[in-house]
């Protein structure tokens, strides 16, 4: 018996690895980690990483897109939705947020959330894993295969996660869309939005060994 109860058990540890999803990866091939904090780098529009910016003078602060010489942007963590996966993968439902929100004070959370109808994303998300939708889950996916670049999605149901909260699928990839000085995301964008991940620790290392 507990020969047979041993065999099952990896038999059921075999195939959660086997459809457990990919990592997505950083720039130098390492998986991205729970909590830990990257850069975003925009990979095939011109401009900046991504940052905030205070739109109606006041909460919620708007993601967008930061000016070309801000390469980098502010840093992100990023935080699976399941409680038991340390690994950000592909497909995944995750929350985002910003480490610092240097476009203004605001007391909201710097988490992401899409404004439903604005279609933008903005701060003041939740990280509640409740049943039913909410608009500050997102999932990462890989568009690339040369060089491993994502898009992110907004997912209003848990993917990936042991009892999904719902059955509504993912709204399609945030996109990049001008509004007067600003370049905001969001859902009716102009033009998609794909990046890159730098790990800031690897970049702050690499910047310290050049001086």
């Amino acid at each position: 018996m507990e020969f047979m109860l041993l065999c099952v058990s990896a038999l059921l540890l075999t195939a959660r690895a086997a459809t457990a999803s990919s990592a997505v990866l950083d720039v130098d091939g390492n998986e991205l980690q729970r909590g830990q904090r990257y850069y975003a780098m925009s990979s095939r529009t011109i401009g900046g990483g991504l940052t905030t910016v205070a739109i109606k003078g006041t909460c919620p602060l708007y993601v967008s897109q930061a000016p070309l010489h801000d390469r980098l942007g502010s840093s992100l963590s990023f935080v699976p939705e399941d409680l038991n996966e340390d690994t950000v993968r592909e497909g995944n439902t995750l929350y985002i947020m910003f480490n610092e929100t240097p476009a203004a004070q605001c007391s909201e959370s710097t988490m992401w959330t899409l404004d439903n109808e604005g279609g933008y994303v903005t701060t003041g998300g939740t990280n509640s894993t409740s049943l039913g939708p909410h608009y500050s889950r997102f999932a990462i996916r890989k568009v690339g295969n040369l060089v491993p670049d994502y898009q992110v999605h907004p997912c209003p149901c848990s993917i990936g996660v042991p009892r999904p909260s719902c059955r509504m699928a993912c709204l399609g990839s945030l996109g990049f869309t001008r509004e007067g000085n600003n370049v905001l995301l969001g859902l009716n964008g102009d033009r998609a939005h794909s990046v890159v991940f730098v790990k800031e620790e690897a970049l702050a290392a690499a910047t310290a060994s050049i001086r």
